[in-house]
């Protein structure tokens, strides 16, 4: 295993991570409105539909990997979600959000399956993820399990700390020009990471 390639995994993560998406916002959002033991079988549907993903994408990389045609196509696919992901980030303003707090706004299992088909931050990243460290970190289904489960891990409880806050620091999201600013500031670390993945490029198949 190259672990120099776990360690930029890693920090791949990090940022993905320090910028809120749809899963951190709903299970902060969830959290401050219905308490964190709310939130148990959403991210229980998040974490089936993620690695429902992930195994999918990371075996499609896998069969493709030789060809560097395929393999570009899949990197600007990803570079494509995570620039629409940068835009989304600076537009978006979290006064608005308006979630009905009673028994019915509940969100369960079903709902935290379906959002991760719909998550272009999360397309984004398994796709660049898939696309550079499937090689890296022992290559075909050993590579893809690896990511699968470091990214798991990692996500996982990264949701239960969005859970934990989300009943303490809701306010500092959804009430005055604070939240725009965090997003906004979101936005420009996203905005590096494209600027480095442009940089540096698709990974590249043996053929054509």
């Amino acid at each position: 295993m190259d672990y120099i390639a776990l360690g930029e995994l890693l920090t791949l993560l990090a940022i993905g991570l320090l910028t809120p998406g749809p899963n951190a916002l709903t299970c902060f959002g969830h959290s401050g409105l219905f308490g964190p033991k709310a939130n148990i079988n959403l991210i229980a549907g998040m974490v089936i539909g993620f690695v429902t993903i992930e195994l999918s994408v990371g075996l499609i990389v896998d069969s493709i990997s030789d060809s560097t045609t395929a393999m570009n196509v899949l990197h600007w696919i990803g570079m494509v979600f995570l620039a629409a992901m940068v835009v989304a980030m600076f537009r978006f303003d979290p006064t608005g959000l308006k979630v009905e707090n009673t028994i019915d706004g509940m969100l369960g299992l079903k709902v935290g399956i379906g959002m991760q088909f719909v998550n272009g931050k999360e397309w984004a990243f398994i796709i660049i993820m898939m696309t550079n460290f499937i090689e890296p970190l022992g290559g075909g289904m050993m590579g893809i399990l690896t990511i699968i489960f470091v990214t798991l891990t990692t996500c996982l409880f990264a949701m239960i700390l969005w859970t934990l806050a989300g009943a303490r620091l809701n306010h500092l999201f959804t009430q005055g020009a604070a939240g725009k600013r965090i997003f906004q500031f979101c936005g420009f670390l996203l905005g590096l990471l494209w600027v480095a993945f442009l940089i540096q490029g698709p990974a590249t198949g043996s053929t054509l």
